[in-house]
């Protein structure tokens, strides 16, 4: 009785505490095979790695239940007094999932133990809405990726090797991620030798998993072994092509701890570890079927040395400098294999450690280790400045302690009893933090070095004209001004050495072709560069870069600019207990997440430009109120100094005036200066944020982080010691928990898994107290007294309406109300414009009756947490042991993924901004509502068919919205408006291995529909002021029909070879083949009727559509991927200490056949190589208006055959794994 006491105080503690795990079981029937009856008490134990995990016995009906178990391979041992033992080998136990076994016993003493190896069921009675693959499936398949694992699941469409995939329609950001249970962000940073199994989970999903409106992709890494073992794998791609794809992997695992037994053996590991890694260093990683374009090195080599060609004016007798860049022709050119500077390297580390005291407690520490550094590939760069390609570090750690306990069944007839079985709970807490950055690699974080060109210095002069000084009344030659004299330039110590040739050279052929200086009016000696503006754009000011060839590509030597910093953290406490009470199995659990996002970037070659233009205001003028002379004879010369303006001087000159001491109307020239000399907290908070230089978040405006939090009022007003505003933006910090229930139980001959799961999302931040109007309103309820007291409100005007009145100042009759978004007249109608009360204000915009109109502060107000419920029902019914139906109905919702993040800058200046996008902080969840019904059936005793038929609601999807009629601005925003239908039939065939052969193939038919593909895909439309689509067209991922085959072709050896025997040798013993073939479909497009300039960038230009949105479709796409692999082992070591190793030989293929495979076409031509322009008609006058109109039609041709309109082309990777 006490033990029921306990165990039921148990459950209730966990019902209150955090919960979560990710884990399986095993259960069964134990029976006598020759009479058929069950077998009680019988011994069942499970094993793995050799290890014991847990042992039960079986009750008075011979059924047995284990759990929980990690997912993974395990060894089923049963035992009982009288019958012989058996032992069922490689039993795959999957993520959240129930795995059947049923074990016959044969009676007898002497009875040699039996081994056999386990069979996949062909009809999985708990996992109809998913697919596992194991580690050793993984090890055969020619790929490394996760995704591309997932998407040779049924529903799952993904674009390319290596690429997010989308779940049955619903967008790539809707699916979740989980590594041993833990919620990744950033990286899965698990090397594959560590991965024991793959779960794809895109319908019926639990209770337990949320935060998810598509699907979920569980990995579960390996565990400890109770022996010794490790292995190595080498992987290379040199030998057959430019990519050079090279890859060390290991992994290690064994007990550290062994139980010692009554009689000195060693039992079971009681603490042990995994540990695997794999260094990886990539030339290329996303190749394309066409290459790339590059200039040839030799013309490169030129085109440094002569950066510009001197051109004679036709309609003058004068020279003039053009880029040498837009004179290259085809022949100057080449086509790679490999894109260059695109470099990848990085490792991943993850490791494991199993502390099991008992059979009934384990505690399990484990953490992952991500680094890698890219250079992304940079299309406008990659003709003639890839090397100055960005670089990117990325870092992700992830660590997790979890507490398992399972509490022991009872003796005998207490057991059978007992109205609460299996009973176990578990606690996992874990964290993750993800660093990011995007830089410059010649100059990290030095700001001021990204756009450095060298040193000038510009000497000035006074000018004069003759007039009469107005503070004197003295005529004669009146100062008006400085104007710049000389300006000199040494790009000795440039910090870019590539920019300083351009301004160099442009110096020596001013000065070879006698060019005119634009100072003093075009007088003065020729050849001499006299001011900044004789650069004319070709020779680079500090901050400035060459000009770009054709709108095409940017110019050789054009310097990466930009530079950010992002922090993501993630702290999370989950814990999961479950417990069978007489027929139902109950689990329950809870989950508590908060997050901790910082970023903050800056555009660091701008700085120079922001510093010459702060530099210097406040001593524009000159101090006419206190005239100097100087005698010249009949006429005075008349001058003045400059005029000091103190409340005219930005922050950025007082500091730097500070800092070297200079006086306050001394002029500076601040492209003087060193890099060194300048930092970026010389400027102020505001200096940066109005030029829209900086953004941030979790950091101060200088990139330090924030130890501290900061509301919503500091931002507005906190000042620092300079009493300049400190302009200080929280770390993003949303907070979401949740809690589920859930029971599975039989019904007759239905089994029903009936489940709830409740999410509540706090975006822990400010909101605006109402989307139409920044500042404070009246509402119709405090009106009554106002406007002169005639104020009579219509009927059906709720306290809550916001008033709108004729004037903002003077306010004398009301012309509307507004609740919500919803718009009423003076009489308190309903109406669909809100532009008849704007017309119906003095100044024609719409006017809210402000309680204090000269308010410049918004009004924010707490988010209110959103709480949603989600109940999941699935249930199957067994036709017989070789068909069922099953069915299920879920709800799933899904914090916002984009877009909800309160940005205070943007309403700082939104009154400033034209077209403003702001986010939208007060987004609510997205949600999916899911249904299936399927049929499985055995075909034979290797193979099955599983039909299905879904359909899905996706609704309050986040699209961009227009909030017309606000005030003080309209503005663009985020909501909650799109919705989505996805309707499909998926059909699966299985083939368990059947002599050689293994396979599966799917078919998937799909209409997915909706109102928009991606929270932007509306931008364009409510930018031109049209209304948000509200009609349903093909998703930008609606792949109408895809077909997946995964086959395995392999011999066995010895007795089980039946392969070709030459020279008394199994000379394909242990060898195999593995295939993916995935063929789909093409994408949807929106065609369009007009020819425009798709290869530039940077040129306004507008579409016209021809037929409906979404209404053509890109090619099909068919990819063969193959693996081909050769196992065998060597004796190694002396005589009577021999080990065997074992080795495995592959090569990987992807796209075998090499096929050209378009991703995405033009839309005025359905073509992947040609948009028309070249030749249009109307294009040709332009042209032939370029410096060289043959030049820009061979660059335009190589441009316009984008590389990313292709999949990857054949890659072959070499490999070599050993294993001991």
């Amino acid at each position: 009785m006490f033990n029921k006491l306990y165990l039921l105080l148990i459950s209730l503690i966990l019902i209150s505490s955090s919960v979560f795990a990710q884990s399986g079981s095993l259960e069964g029937k134990i029976t006598d095979k020759n009479t058929g009856e069950t077998v009680p008490f019988a011994n069942v134990v499970a094993k793995r790695n050799g290890n014991q995990i847990a042992g039960v016995t079986t009750d008075f009906d011979g059924n047995y239940t284990i759990k929980p178990l990690d997912p993974g391979t395990y060894d089923l041992i049963v035992s009982f007094v009288g019958y012989g033992q058996v032992t069922l080998e490689g039993i795959v136990v999957s993520s959240n999932k129930i795995t059947f076994r049923d074990v016959q016993l044969s009676e007898g003493i002497d009875i040699e133990e039996v081994v056999i190896k386990d069979e996949k069921p062909l009809l999985d009675p708990d996992n109809l809405g998913g697919k596992t693959v194991t580690s050793e499936e993984i090890r055969s398949m020619p790929t490394r990726s996760v995704t591309s694992v997932a998407a040779t699941a049924a529903g799952v469409y993904q674009s390319d090797e290596g690429s997010s995939v989308n779940v049955r329609g619903s967008r790539s950001e809707a699916t979740d991620y989980y590594v041993d249970g833990v919620k990744v962000r950033g990286s899965l940073a698990l090397p594959q030798s560590a991965i024991e199994q793959i779960t794809v989970m895109s319908s019926g999903l639990s209770a337990m998993y949320g935060d998810a409106t598509g699907g979920i992709i569980s990995v579960t890494s390996k565990g400890p072994s109770n022996q010794l073992f490790g292995g190595a794998e080498v992987v290379a791609s040199h030998m057959f092509d430019d990519y050079n794809y090279g890859l060390l992997g290991f992994g290690l695992s064994g007990p550290i701890y062994k139980e010692i037994k009554s009689d000195g053996s060693k039992g079971r590991a009681i603490l042990g570890y995994f540990l695997a890694g794999e260094f990886r260093n990539i030339d290329d990683n996303s190749p394309s079927a066409v290459g790339v374009w590059k200039i040839k090195d030799n013309r490169l080599d030129d085109l440094k040395n002569n950066l510009f060609v001197a051109v004679p004016n036709q309609q003058s007798s004068s020279i003039g400098l053009l880029s040498n860049a837009t004179f290259l022709r085809a022949d100057d050119f080449e086509n790679i294999q490999a894109k260059m500077n695109t470099n990848s390297s990085g490792f991943n580390l993850s490791g494991k450690l199993d502390f099991k005291p008992t059979l009934k407690t384990n505690l399990t520490l484990g953490g992952a280790v991500s680094h890698s550094v890219d250079h992304p590939f940079v299309y406008t760069y990659s003709l003639l400045n890839w090397h100055n390609n960005s670089e990117e570090e990325r870092n992700t750690w992830r660590t997790y302690a979890r507490f398992t306990q399972r509490f022991g069944a009872q003796e005998g007839d207490e057991e059978s009893a007992s109205n609460i079985k299996n009973a176990y709970y578990n606690i996992t807490v874990d964290y993750t933090k993800n660093d990011f950055e995007r830089r410059n690699p010649n100059h990290g974080k030095d700001l001021f070095r990204y756009g450095h060109v060298g040193k000038f210095n510009t000497y000035k002069d006074r000018f004069f004209t003759f007039g009469e000084d107005t503070a004197s009344g003295v005529s004669g030659f009146i100062h008006r001004g400085f104007i710049d004299t000389l300006m000199t330039f040494d790009g000795s110590n440039s910090s870019n050495p590539d920019l300083a040739a351009y301004t160099q050279q442009y110096y020596d052929m001013f000065s070879e072709n006698e060019l005119q200086s634009l100072s003093f009016g075009g007088s003065g000696n020729r050849g001499v560069i006299r001011t900044a503006n004789d650069l004319g754009e070709l020779g680079l000011l500090n901050g400035q870069g060459p000009r770009n060839v054709y709108s095409l590509y940017y110019n050789y030597g054009d310097q990466y600019g930009s530079y950010g910093k992002q922090q993501l953290e993630q702290f999370s406490v989950r814990a999961n207990g479950s417990a069978d009470i007489k027929d139902h199995a109950i689990q329950f659990g809870f989950e508590y997440e908060k997050r901790t996002d910082r970023s903050w970037f800056v555009a660091p070659n701008s700085l120079w430009g922001l510093a010459r233009q702060l530099t210097n205001f406040h001593i524009l003028e000159l101090d006419l109120a206190n005239p100097q002379f100087n005698p010249l004879g009949t006429y005075d010369e008349v001058y003045y100094d400059r005029l000091v303006n103190i409340d005219a001087q930005s922050r950025f000159d007082a500091n730097l005036r500070e800092k070297f001491n200079l006086s306050d109307d001394e002029f500076i020239d601040i492209d003087s200066f060193d890099p060194n000399q300048l930092s970026i907290d010389m400027f102020s908070a505001d200096e940066l944020n109005e030029n829209g230089l900086i953004s941030y978040y979790g950091y101060d405006y200088k990139g330090d982080e924030l130890n501290s939090a900061a509301s919503i009022d500091d931002f507005f007003s906190e000042r620092n010691d300079n009493n300049d505003y400190s302009r200080n933006i929280g770390a993003f910090e949303p907070i979401y928990t949740a809690g589920y229930i859930q029971d599975k139980f039989a019904f007759d001959d239905l089994i029903f898994s009936i489940g709830l799961r409740v999410d509540r999302y706090d975006a822990n931040q400010s909101v605006l107290a109402d989307e139409y109007c920044l500042y404070s309103t009246y509402t119709a309820n405090s009106n009554v007294d106002l406007l002169g007291g005639d104020y009579v409100r219509p009927v059906g005007i709720g306290d809550d309406y916001v008033v709108y009145v004729n004037d903002l100042d003077n306010p004398t009759e009301v012309v509307g109300y507004r609740n919500g978004q919803d718009w009423f007249d003076q009489n308190g109608e309903a109406i669909n414009d809100p532009k008849v009360l704007a017309q119906a204000s003095t100044t024609g915009q719409i006017t809210p009756y402000l309680v204090n109109s000269e308010d410049s502060i918004p009004v924010f107000k707490d988010y209110e947490p959103q709480t949603d419920f989600s109940p999941r029902i699935s249930f199957s019914f067994p036709i017989s042991d070789e068909a069922q139906f099953f069915a299920h109905y879920d709800v799933l919702t899904q914090r916002p993924p984009t877009g909800n993040r309160l940005n205070p800058i943007s309403y700082l200046y939104l009154e400033e901004t034209v077209n403003a996008f702001v986010n939208n902080p007060n987004l609510k969840s997205e949600k999916t509502v899911d249904f299936e019904l399927g049929f499985a059936q055995t075909l034979n005793l290797n193979s099955s068919l599983t039909l299905s038929a879904f359909y899905r609601e996706l609704r309050d999807m986040i699209q961009v919205v227009k909030t017309n009629y606000s005030y003080p601005v309209s503005y663009l925003t985020y909501g909650n408006i799109d919705f989505s239908t996805v309707k499909g039939f998926s059909a699966l065939y299985e083939l368990r291995r059947s002599g050689n052969v293994s396979m599966s193939a799917n078919y998937t038919l799909q209409f997915a529909n909706g109102t928009g593909s991606s929270a932007t895909s509306g931008y364009s439309l409510v930018n031109t002021g049209q209304p948000n689509l509200r009609t349903t067209i093909p998703l930008s991922y609606d792949q109408r029909h895809a077909f997946n085959l995964s086959m395995d072709y392999r011999f066995d050896s010895g007795k089980d070879y039946n392969g070709p025997v030459w020279f008394n040798k199994q000379i394909f013993a242990n060898t195999g083949a593995n295939f993916i073939v995935i063929a789909g479909s093409g994408t949807p497009y929106s065609r369009q009727s007009n020819i425009t300039q798709d290869g530039a960038f940077g040129i306004n230009q507008r579409s016209t559509l021809e037929g409906s949105l979404n209404g053509s479709r890109n090619p099909w796409t068919v990819r063969i991927n193959t693996k081909v692999n050769k196992k065998f082992t060597l004796d190694v070591g002396q005589l009577d200490n021999k080990r065997k190793l074992g080795f495995n030989i592959y090569l990987q293929v992807q796209n075998l056949l090499n096929t050209k495979n378009v991703r995405s076409v033009y839309r005025a031509t359905g073509n992947p190589d040609d948009d028309g322009y070249l030749s249009d008609a109307s294009a040709q006058t332009d042209i032939n208006a370029q410096n060289d109109p043959q030049s820009f039609r061979d660059m335009y041709m190589m441009k316009i055959n984008n590389p990313s309109n292709y999949n990857l082309p054949r890659m072959a990777r070499l490999g070599i794994e050993i294993n001991f």
